[in-house]
């Protein structure tokens, strides 16, 4: 499997700049718990209050800043983890797998919906991850080891420490990153094509991340 992903980065990537030598194609797999920590949000329903610390759930994941939902500072403060910049949601209940990068440092509360990932930056990047998980890899992953017998389906935190993913070196990371950036702009702005433009960038957006990033 290995392999086969070197060779087919190398294919991908031959013409980029950033590829020097054959070091850079060593790719490992990793368990989650290998690259990042987990954590889970609170598991009661906060008392809301009309201004205060953000408060996020599954519902918030494709804004996290949009929530209008606030607790108190007092309630937050009793969080044990509090988010920091580059960590990563990714919701665990109902919708599972969706995942949201937090971009700054600001207070932020979360519910047990979502699981908090805090990827070791020496190994894997946020966004990289964000795009792994994501994947129709990443999907497959995910469906192992979720408990499609509940209602809502969910999965527990424990099994996703064990999600596997073949991470190569960061510099990879970035170049995959960069491209895969580039497509989701292009199809997220309405303003930069017709109907017929948006739909074929984001089939070339869909084939290019699997492409990327699954490498089986």
């Amino acid at each position: 499997m290995l392999e086969k992903a070197e060779k087919l980065i190398c294919k991908l990537l031959k013409n980029s700049s950033v590829i020097k030598n054959k070091d850079i194609y060593k790719i490992q797999i990793k368990s989650l718990k290998e690259i990042c920590k987990c954590y889970d949000g609170v598991h009661q329903t906060p008392k809301y209050i009309d201004q205060g610390v953000p408060f996020v759930s599954v519902e918030n994941i494709k804004n996290i800043y949009a929530t209008n939902k606030f607790i108190s500072l007092n309630d937050f403060n009793k969080y044990k983890i509090k988010t920091q910049k580059g960590d990563l949601f990714m919701t665990r209940i109902g919708d599972i797998g969706t995942c949201a990068v937090v971009e700054n440092n600001d207070n932020l509360a979360y519910y047990v919906s979502l699981a908090l990932l805090r990827p070791n930056q020496n190994i894997v990047l946020s966004k990289f991850l964000k795009y792994m998980i994501e994947s129709e890899h990443g999907k497959k992953e995910l469906n192992k080891r979720i408990l499609h017998s509940a209602c809502p389906i969910i999965i527990n935190l424990t099994e996703i420490s064990k999600l596997k993913f073949l991470i190569p070196p960061l510099t990879i990371q970035k170049h995959i990153v960069n491209i895969l950036d580039k497509f989701y702009e292009l199809i997220n702005d309405l303003t930069k094509g017709l109907p017929q433009e948006i739909e074929l960038r984001k089939k070339q957006y869909d084939y290019y991340c699997n492409k990327l990033l699954n490498f089986h």
